[in-house]
């Protein structure tokens, strides 16, 4: 294959739709740089300082991605190349070849001005894709380039001389048990990240609080009371005085959790209540094998803790979920395990 495959949206609503369909034009926004940055060096380092110069600091962590985007349009993409318009309003994907070099050109849709010449080659319906091919048309990026599925895409729209276009439905689609588990596992690794940059430390304890509220349990953290040892006590009655009561101790941790520092927890737990050690890591097999001969011990690990966030999202308070931001999507009934 002589050309790369890109991926390319005409906004968030669609706004240049038409530019893209009746001009053929491919045409981008990023409006915090509304001038020609084709006089500018080839330079990733000179497109971000093009968007450092407008004073825009909301999100400075978004100017290195919107850099990279813009920079990749004007100097990356050649002409040749194919690029994949996945078109929102009849859910087709077009497909062409790009025919000029980069562009400033404010006329039609003025928020719109970097533009490319394009040559529209053929569209396709979505059903024709296979879902790990549809998935990784789903990044959030305005501009990205296919890496994946390029060799699906290219037969589907380029089929080789008498091969003809083969079957339009694709019934046995392998990738989508490959998509399912990706999904799970993209927000799994989004929750951990969240717990390790956002709640480490003494934040921890009162989102541990929190979540076991939200599993149904009267929980508050102990750091005022400076329960040493002990983060969080959890109780089913109102009083906090019928057993079992739990105690749980949590640790922000990278490393596995050894036997010593289960045992010195377990220590504070009396026979009626119930010790419980949370850790977004994971824990040695000394430490396990300790918890596991004791009826009133439970250790939770990264990956649980994850789970348990998982399951019990919807009744965290407003404020977690500002923090760890999850949406509930339907998705294919797929077992993602296989």
């Amino acid at each position: 294959m002589s050309y790369r495959v890109w991926a390319i949206r005409a906004g968030g609503e669609s706004e240049a739709d038409p530019l893209f369909i009746e001009n053929g034009l491919l045409a981008v926004s990023f409006q915090n740089v509304n001038r020609d940055v084709s006089a500018l060096p080839a330079q990733r380092a000179a497109f971000k300082d093009a968007f450092a110069e407008c004073g825009d600091d909301r999100k400075p962590g978004a100017i290195p991605i919107q850099a990279g985007q813009l920079f990749r349009f004007v100097h990356e993409m050649k002409i040749g190349d194919r690029v994949i318009y996945p078109r929102k309003i009849d859910r087709t994907l077009l497909w062409g070849e790009i025919s000029t070099p980069y562009l400033y050109d404010r006329s039609g849709n003025p928020d719109f001005p970097h533009r490319r010449g394009v040559r529209w080659l053929k569209s396709l319906g979505r059903d024709e894709f296979s879902q790990g091919a549809l998935y990784e048309l789903g990044a959030t990026l305005t501009i990205f380039e296919i890496r994946n599925f390029t060799t699906e895409f290219a037969r589907r729209f380029e089929p080789p001389p008498g091969a003809g276009e083969g079957p339009s439905a694709l019934a046995d689609d392998e990738t989508q048990a490959v998509v399912a588990r990706d999904i799970v596992e993209t927000t799994k690794d989004f929750i951990a990240k969240k717990l390790k940059t956002e709640l480490k430390g003494a934040p921890m304890e009162p989102f541990v609080a929190d979540l076991f509220r939200a599993m149904g349990y009267n929980a508050h953290a102990t750091r005022a009371s400076r329960d040493d040892g002990i983060d969080v006590i959890a109780h089913r009655d109102e009083l906090g005085i019928e057993p079992p009561i739990l105690k749980i101790q949590v640790k922000a941790h990278e490393a596995n959790i050894g036997a010593d520092m289960v045992k010195s927890f377990y220590a504070m737990i009396h026979d009626r209540n119930v010790g419980i050690f949370i850790t977004t890591g994971g824990y040695t097999a000394a430490a396990r094998g300790f918890a596991g001969t004791r009826a009133n011990f439970k250790l939770i690990d990264g990956a649980e803790f994850v789970g348990l966030i998982e399951k019990y999202y919807d009744g965290l308070d407003p404020k977690y979920k500002k923090i760890i931001p999850l949406r509930r999507l339907l998705v294919p009934d797929v077992d993602p395990e296989g």
